[in-house]
């Protein structure tokens, strides 16, 4: 089963936590340029400015307080000063505009709740429960219709290799052990080579994957025998029937490969579960 700290990368690709993710990280962002904006202000000189148009372009009038009616003409000479000031005007207004946002930011993530639809759902009587459909399916019921949906495998024929899973489930190799009881270990649904129709033709993905976080479904195909030939054409020819339904390796279409020479390690199967599921 999933330890804490995977529960809680698998939470953080949900929507609505993403939500909360990106907001935080613009909270952030915006403080820093709140902070930015402070530290020039601390630097910049005393007073204020007023550019007026000119014939010959613009001047600079400069005011050194608000109680000050008279205003300074500043010559060219002058003209960083004239800059610094208009500057200072600007941050002034980035820091107002920058703590407005920031505060509308934190009443949002103070009242928003990703699973408020999902609560509703669990605050029901059991006997309830049964009887709802549900609004926003909670993850775990979710899940639990997904690995309920009936299907029929690809059969095994007589003198085929047989390996067991973790979960006394039948595959036909070590390498496929080892994805099997990698998703297992990990709380990651899966259904093991069951039909996925393209066009005309059907298919058994070794793997058909739910990530429950945004309920999308990925095929992980293990391509355990590439030094064949005539494996490795059927093996494209398969690869070529999933692009024509758009469905690309890189993104729905996960594939592994492996030869003689180079097996299929842990450490692959790992970094795959890690950067689609976890």
């Amino acid at each position: 089963m999933q330890n804490a700290n995977e529960a809680t990368m698998r939470s953080n690709t949900k929507p609505g936590n993403q939500v909360i993710r990106l907001l935080r990280k613009e909270r952030d962002n915006l403080e820093k340029r709140l902070e930015e904006a402070e530290r020039r202000i601390e630097q910049a000189p005393e007073g204020s400015v007023q550019v007026k148009k000119h014939k010959k372009g613009v001047q600079f009038y400069f005011r050194s307080s608000p109680q000050e009616k008279k205003l300074k003409y500043l010559p060219s000479a002058e003209r960083p000063k004239a800059i610094a000031l208009i500057q200072k005007m600007y941050d002034k207004r980035i820091i107002s505009s920058a703590e407005q946002q920031i505060n509308c930011i934190e009443r949002f993530l103070n009242h928003y709740d990703p699973d408020a639809l999902k609560k509703v759902f669990w605050t029901e009587n059991p006997e309830r429960q049964k009887l709802l459909k549900a609004v926003d399916v909670p993850d775990e019921l979710f899940i639990d219709e997904w690995l309920a949906a009936d299907f029929t495998p690809k059969e095994f024929y007589e003198g085929s290799k047989v390996h067991f899973t973790s979960k006394e489930e039948k595959v036909r190799s070590k390498s496929e052990v080892l994805i099997a009881n990698s998703l297992y270990r990990h709380g990651i649904p899966y259904r093991y080579e069951c039909p996925l129709r393209l066009n005309s033709r059907i298919v058994y993905p070794d793997f058909t994957i739910l990530r429950a976080s945004d309920r999308k479904e990925f095929y992980w195909e293990h391509l355990g025998m590439m030094d064949d030939t005539e494996y490795r054409n059927h093996a494209f020819m398969k690869i070529q029937s999933y692009e024509r339904m758009g469905i690309f390796p890189g993104e729905k279409l996960i594939l592994t490969i492996e030869t003689y020479k180079l097996p299929l390690n842990q450490k692959t199967i790992n970094n795959v579960i890690r950067h689609y599921f976890l």
